[in-house]
C-alpha cells in the first residue's frame, strides 16, 4: 500500500521457491515511528491505489486467517492495520464503481456553470426590470393610498354628518327639559340654603305632627324665612325639595298611602339617621314596611315576645330588616343601645352591645317601630332616641283607598286595570328616568370628538327610541287612566261617606279604652256594605242604597260595643259629621251646642226673671250672637215673649211651633234653642234632630244580636263581652252555645292569680280541636294580657281549627291589648238604656213557643208583659238618681228570668193563681233581695203590686195615668213587637210614677254628659271655625284683661294707713 519493497526469502513452508518479504522493509522504513505510520495511515491518498496494489493484497484479503477477528488474537495493534486495509480494499473498489458517474457529474457541473452564468445575467437584466415596476408601484400604491385617504375623509364626514343627524334628533327632545332644568338648577341653588333649612327642620322636627299643623309649621317657616331675608322657594315643603318621584310612586305600588303625609313620613324615613317610631293605630306604616322588604328576609318581632333579642340579634348581625310591632308608651330599656346607635370598632369589625352579648354591626341593618296606640304619650327621653312619625290615616289617603274597595266589588275590571297601569306606569317612568340619566352620563364620560364614538352615538339613538316609546306608552297610559278615574271618581260619594264614619267610629277611642276599632275591621265592614247594599241597575240609586245600608250597618256594628249612655251621642256624631261633610252644618252653631257661652256678659237686661233663669238668659244672649239667631234675645218682648213661655212651660217644648221668624230655624237650630232655654229636652231634640235626618232607626238602640254577631267572626277573631257593672252574660253566652251545638265543646275560665298558663293550654287546644273557649274577667288578669295578646297575633286561619271561637270578658280598662280590641267582635253587655228599649230587649230573648208554652194563656201573656214592663221600670228608675232609688241597686237579668219562671211555675200548677206569693217572692226576694233601704224596699212593693195584680187581667187597666202603657191582649210575638214600638222612646217621668218636674235634673245631666263626650270626640286642632287651642288664648288674654292691676302695698299703706278706728284699711 505504501509501496515498500519487498525482500526475497526462502519459502518457510520449504522448497527452492523464494517469497517476497514485507516485514523486514516495512519495519524499517514503515514501522520505525509508529506516529509517522499513523499520520501516514490518516493521510493515506485512498483515490490514488493503484489497480496492481490492490491485486497483491488480494491474496490477504481472501486468507481466512486475514480478518480482525482472527488478527485480534495475536495483536491488538495489527487487528487496526487489518481494519485499514480491508476498508482500503472495500473503498477501491466502491470508488471503481463512483468515478464514471463523477465524471458525468463534473460534466454536468460545467453545463450547470455555464447555464447559471447565463442565469445570472438574465437575472440581471430580470432585477433593473423589477426595480422599475417596483418604483412604479411604489408611485402607484402611493396614488391608491391617497385614493383610499381621501375616500376615507368623505366616508367618516358621511358618517359623522350621519352621527351629527342621530345626536341631534336624539337629545333634540332633550333640549327644552336640559334648558328648564338648567334654570331650575340656578334657581335651585339660589334658594338651596331656606329649602335645606326648611326640609331638615321637618326630619327634625316634624315627624310627630298631623298636617294641618305641618302646613301651619311650613307657612310660619316661610314667613320667618322672608322675613330674616334667608333665601328660599316660595313655599317649600319636605316634599317640594326631598322628593323623588320614581321613589314615591314605588312607594306607593308597595302600599304607602298616596297622601302628602304619608309621603313626607316616606321622605324622613329614608333621610333620617335615627330609627323610625311610627304612631300607626290603622297599621298603614306596618303593611307598607312589610311589602317594602318582604323580599330582603324581614324579621317581625314584639316586646312581648321572649326571644325577640334574640332574633334582633341576628338580624343585626346579617344585615337584615326587623319590624318591632305594637310597642305601648315606653320601650325596653334594652334597645338603648340600639336606638342610640352606639357601634364601637373592635378588630376592625365594628359592634354594638345589645343585651349582655356584644352584636356584630351590618351596615345594611334597618330597624323599623310601630304603635297601634291612636294618641300615645311618649316621654322626651324616648322622643330624642327615634324618629316619632305620625302615620294616622288622612281624609284624602282614606278616601283613595276606599275608592279603590268600591270600585273592586262594583268594577273589579275597572280597579284591576287601574292597578296594572299604576304598576306599568311607575315602571314606565323609573326608565324614563334612568334613560334620561344614562344618557347625561354617556355625554359627561365622552372625550375626544364625540361624533367618533359610535358607541356613545348608538346607545344614545337607542335611548331615545326607547325613550319615544315610553313616553308615547306612557301618553296612552295616562288618556286611559284619565277614563277610568273619570268613572272611578263617580263612586266618591261612597268613599267619603265611608270615611267620614271611619273617624267618626275612630274618635269613640276618646270616651272610653274599649272601643277600639282597626281600619282592617272597617273596611271589612265597608266591604260587606257594598256587597249586602240593594242592587240596582241605576247607578245613582245604586250608590243611594250603598251610602244609606253601609250608614246604618255602621250604626248597628258599633252600638254593639257601645254602652247604653254613648249610643245616643253616637248617632248624633254620626249625623253632625255627615252634615259636616256635606257643608250643611254651621261650625259656629255646632261649637255653641258643644261648649255653651263663652261669655257672661249680655246685651240686654233679662226680661222675664220671674220665669226665664239667669243662665238661660246668658245662653240666649250667646247665641243672638250666630247669624241664624241674630236679635234673639232683642225679640223676647211683647206676643213673642209670651210666645217663648209658651214653649219654656211645655213639657214637650222641642215639639213647639217657634214663633215669628224663628219659625224658619231648622231641627239642628230649634236644638241650640233647647240648650239655651230648655237644656232638659236638648237630649230629645237631638234626638228628634238625627230621627228627621236620617231616619227613626238611627235614634233606637238595635237588639243585643249574638247569633249576628258570631255569624260575622271568623275562628282567628276574638269575641268581647264588654261588661257593666252588674251584668254577666254567661247565661245567655251559654244558652247560645247549646243552641250553636257547642254546650259540650265549651271550656271556661275565670281569669284571675296564676290561672295564665291553663288559659293558654285551653286556647291551643282549642285551636286544634275546634272547640269554644271562654276567659272570663280579663281584666282581672293585667301581667297575662300582654300573653293573650301575644297568642291571637299568632292565630293563623291556615292552622286554627275553623270551628275555634275565643270568647272573652273583660269590665272596660285601659289594661286591655288594643290590638285585640280593634280587631276583635265586641258586644256590651249591660241592661237596654229607655222603657222602650229595655222591654223591646227582654221580647226578643221569648219566641211564639215560650208565649205558648203556658196552660193559662191569656195570664201568661199578660202577667209576661206586666213583669217585663216591672223590670224596666226598676231599672230605668235609677237615672233619676235619688228621686228613683235612694241607693242605686244593680237589678240584672236574671231577676226577670227568675221571675218569669216563677210565674211559669205557678200558673201551670195552681188552678188559683197565688197572687200574694208572686208578689212576695218578686218584691222580697227576687228584686227585693238586693234593695237594703227601707223606703225603697216599700217602693220596691209598691211597683210590684201594680205589675203584677189581677187587674192587669182588665182591659181598662193602665200602668200610668197617660193610658199609654198596658198589658195588650196579643197572642203573637209579632204582635207584641210592634205594640212595644208604640211607645215613645223617652218616655215622661209619669211612666215611671213620678212628678214631670222629676226627670230635669236627670235631663240636664245626661244633656251635659252627652256635649262632654262630643267634645271629647272633636279634632284637639281647628273645631269651630277657628284653632281651638288659640280660641282659649283669646279666652285667657280676654279674663286677664279683666283683672285689675297689681295692688301696690305701698301706696296703699300710704292711702290707708293702719288705723284702730278704721277696720277697712286693716283688711285692704
Amino acid at each position: 500500500m505504501f509501496e515498500v519493497k519487498p525482500e526475497k526469502i526462502n519459502d518457510p513452508n520449504g522448497g527452492m521457491k523464494k517469497i517476497d518479504d514485507f516485514w523486514g522493509p516495512a519495519k524499517a522504513k514503515v514501522l520505525v515511528d509508529p506516529s509517522k505510520f499513523l499520520n501516514d495511515l490518516f493521510a493515506f491518498d485512498k483515490d490514488a491505489i493503484k489497480e496492481g496494489t490492490i491485486k497483491k493484497i488480494e491474496p490477504y484479503i481472501a486468507n481466512p486467517d486475514f480478518t480482525p477477528e482472527a488478527i485480534s488474537k495475536v495483536s491488538k495493534a495489527c487487528t487496526s492495520i487489518c481494519l485499514w486495509v480491508c476498508a482500503m480494499h472495500k473503498y477501491y473498489h466502491v470508488a471503481r464503481m463512483v468515478e464514471p458517474k463523477k465524471k458525468a457529474l463534473a460534466g454536468a457541473q460545467e453545463e450547470l456553470d455555464e447555464t447559471l452564468a447565463k442565469l445570472a445575467a438574465a437575472q440581471k437584466e430580470l432585477k433593473e426590470v423589477q426595480d422599475r415596476v417596483a418604483k412604479l408601484e411604489e408611485q402607484f400604491n402611493a396614488a391608491i393610498e391617497e385614493k383610499t385617504a381621501l375616500a376615507n375623509k368623505v366616508e367618516m364626514c358621511n358618517v359623522k354628518l350621519e352621527r351629527a343627524d342621530k345626536l341631534i334628533g336624539g337629545l333634540g327632545g332633550e333640549k327644552i327639559r336640559w334648558v328648564a332644568s338648567t334654570e331650575q338648577f340656578v334657581i335651585d341653588y339660589r334658594n338651596v340654603v331656606g329649602d335645606v333649612l326648611a326640609a331638615a327642620g321637618s326630619i327634625g322636627y316634624m315627624g310627630a305632627f298631623t298636617g294641618p299643623y305641618r302646613k301651619a309649621l311650613y307657612d310660619k317657616w316661610n314667613e320667618m324665612m322672608v322675613t330674616a331675608e334667608v333665601p328660599h322657594s316660595d313655599g317649600c315643603t319636605l316634599i317640594s325639595v326631598l322628593e323623588d318621584p320614581v321613589a314615591v310612586r314605588q312607594w306607593r305600588i308597595e302600599g304607602l298611602p298616596a297622601d302628602p303625609l304619608s309621603t313626607e313620613n316616606g321622605i324622613i324615613i329614608s333621610k333620617a339617621r335615627r330609627w323610625p317610631l311610627m304612631v300607626d293605630p290603622e297599621t298603614q306604616a306596618n303593611k307598607w314596611v312589610k311589602t317594602r322588604h318582604a323580599a330582603d328576609g324581614l324579621s317581625i318581632i314584639k316586646l312581648t315576645e321572649k326571644d325577640y333579642l334574640r332574633t334582633l340579634e341576628n338580624a343585626i348581625r346579617f344585615g337584615k330588616p326587623v319590624l318591632l310591632e305594637n310597642v305601648q308608651e315606653e320601650l325596653d330599656a334594652s334597645l338603648e343601645p340600639l336606638l342610640l346607635q352606639q357601634t364601637y370598632k373592635q378588630g376592625g369589625q365594628l359592634m354594638l352591645n345589645l343585651g349582655d352579648s356584644a352584636v356584630p354591626y351590618h351596615e345594611d341593618f334597618l330597624f323599623y317601630i310601630t304603635s297601634k296606640l291612636r294618641n300615645p304619650y311618649y316621654t322626651p327621653e324616648t322622643a330624642v332616641k327615634v324618629t316619632l312619625l305620625n302615620f294616622a290615616i288622612t281624609q284624602d289617603g282614606l278616601i283613595q283607598q276606599l275608592l279603590g274597595v268600591v270600585v273592586a266589588e262594583e268594577r273589579p275590571d275597572l280597579a284591576q286595570q287601574k292597578d296594572q297601569l299604576v304598576v306599568n306606569n311607575a315602571a314606565m317612568n323609573k326608565q324614563m328616568t334612568e334613560i334620561e340619566s344614562n344618557i347625561l352620563r354617556l355625554l359627561a364620560e365622552s372625550t375626544g370628538d364625540i361624533l367618533e364614538d359610535e358607541t356613545l352615538i348608538n346607545t344614545l339613538a337607542e335611548s331615545k327610541k326607547t325613550s319615544s316609546e315610553v313616553s308615547v306608552k306612557l301618553q296612552e297610559a295616562e288618556v286611559t287612566e284619565k277614563e277610568i278615574d273619570e268613572t272611578r271618581v263617580k263612586y266618591t260619594p261612597v268613599a267619603f261617606r265611608a270615611t267620614i264614619l271611619y273617624f267618626a267610629v275612630a274618635d269613640l277611642a276618646a270616651i272610653d279604652p274599649m272601643y277600639q276599632y282597626s281600619l282592617g275591621w272597617f273596611v271589612n265592614l265597608y266591604r260587606r256594605g257594598i256587597q249586602n247594599a240593594t242592587p240596582s241597575e241605576d247607578f245613582d240609586e245604586r250608590l243611594g242604597n250603598i251610602i244609606e245600608y253601609f250608614t246604618y250597618s255602621t250604626y248597628v256594628n258599633c252600638c254593639r260595643s257601645l254602652f247604653a249612655k254613648h249610643k245616643l251621642m253616637f248617632s248624633f256624631l254620626m249625623y253632625s259629621r255627615i252634615e259636616q261633610g256635606d257643608d250643611k252644618l254651621d261650625a259656629a252653631e255646632y261649637k255653641y251646642l258643644l261648649s255653651g257661652p263663652t261669655s257672661v256678659q249680655t246685651r240686654h237686661e233679662n226680661p222675664a226673671e220671674q220665669w226665664l233663669p239667669s243662665n238661660a238668659w246668658i245662653e240666649i244672649s250667646n247665641l243672638a250672637k250666630l247669624s241664624a239667631f241674630a236679635d234673639l234675645d232683642a225679640s223676647f218682648t211683647g206676643e213673642m215673649l209670651v210666645d217663648f213661655k209658651r214653649i219654656y212651660d211645655s213639657p214637650n217644648p222641642q215639639d213647639e211651633e217657634m214663633p215669628g221668624e224663628w219659625a224658619k230655624w231648622s231641627m239642628f237650630q230649634r236644638t241650640l234653642f233647647m240648650r239655651a232655654l230648655r237644656p232638659d229636652k236638648c237630649v230629645q231634640a237631638i234626638m228628634k234632630t238625627v230621627a228627621e235626618a236620617q231616619g227613626e232607626r238611627f235614634i233606637e238602640a238595635p237588639p243585643f244580636d249574638l247569633g249576628a254577631v258570631y255569624a260575622d267572626s271568623t275562628a282567628t277573631i276574638p269575641l268581647i263581652f264588654v261588661l257593666s257593672t252588674g251584668a254577666d252574660p254567661t247565661a245567655i253566652f251559654l244558652k247560645f252555645a247549646d243552641e250553636q251545638g257547642f254546650g259540650k265543646k265549651l271550656d271556661t275560665i275565670s281569669l284571675g292569680q296564676g290561672q295564665g298558663p291553663l288559659a293558654e293550654k285551653l286556647m291551643s287546644d282549642g285551636q286544634e280541636r275546634g272547640s269554644w273557649v271562654l276567659l272570663q274577667n280579663c281584666h282581672l288578669a293585667v301581667s297575662w294580657l300582654p300573653t293573650l295578646e301575644r297568642m291571637v297575633d299568632q292565630f293563623d286561619p291556615e292552622l286554627v281549627h275553623r270551628d275555634f271561637r275565643l270568647w272573652l270578658t273583660s269590665m272596660p280598662s285601659k289594661d286591655f291589648p288594643v290590638s285585640v280590641l280593634q280587631d276583635g267582635a265586641k258586644m256590651v253587655n249591660e241592661p237596654p238604656k229607655g222603657l222602650r228599649t229595655n222591654i223591646m230587649g227582654s221580647y226578643l230573648t221569648f219566641d211564639q213557643a215560650y208565649l205558648d208554652g203556658c196552660p193559662k194563656l191569656q195570664h201568661w201573656r199578660k202577667l209576661l208583659f206586666g213583669l217585663c214592663f216591672l223590670h224596666a221600670i226598676v231599672q230605668d228608675r235609677r237615672k233619676f238618681g235619688p228621686l228613683g232609688w235612694n241607693i242605686m241597686y244593680e237589678f240584672a237579668t236574671g231577676d226577670l228570668d227568675m221571675c218569669t219562671q216563677q210565674l211559669h211555675l205557678f200558673l201551670s200548677d195552681y188552678e188559683e193563681i197565688p197572687w200574694a206569693v208572686l208578689q212576695f217572692l218578686e218584691a222580697e226576694i227576687n228584686y227585693g233581695g238586693r234593695v237594703t233601704d227601707d223606703k225603697d224596699r216599700r217602693l220596691l212593693n209598691t211597683l210590684v203590686r201594680t205589675y203584677t195584680c189581677p187587674e192587669v187581667m182588665n182591659k181598662d187597666y193602665k200602668f200610668s195615668e197617660s193610658g199609654m202603657y198596658f198589658s195588650p191582649d196579643c197572642e203573637q210575638h209579632e204582635e207584641f213587637l210592634e205594640f212595644i214600638r208604640t211607645f215613645p222612646l223617652s218616655p215622661g217621668p209619669e211612666a215611671f210614677g213620678l212628678h214631670d218636674n222629676a226627670d230635669i235634673t236627670c235631663a240636664q245631666n245626661e244633656t251635659f254628659a252627652l256635649m262632654e263626650d262630643l267634645l271629647e270626640c272633636q279634632p284637639k286642632s281647628a273645631s269651630g271655625g277657628g284653632d281651638r287651642d288659640q280660641e282659649i288664648l283669646n279666652l285667657a288674654n280676654d279674663i286677664l284683661k279683666r283683672i285689675p292691676a297689681k295692688l301696690d302695698l305701698i301706696k296703699a299703706q300710704e292711702q290707708y294707713p293702719t288705723d284702730y278706728h278704721e277696720s277697712m284699711n286693716t283688711v285692704l
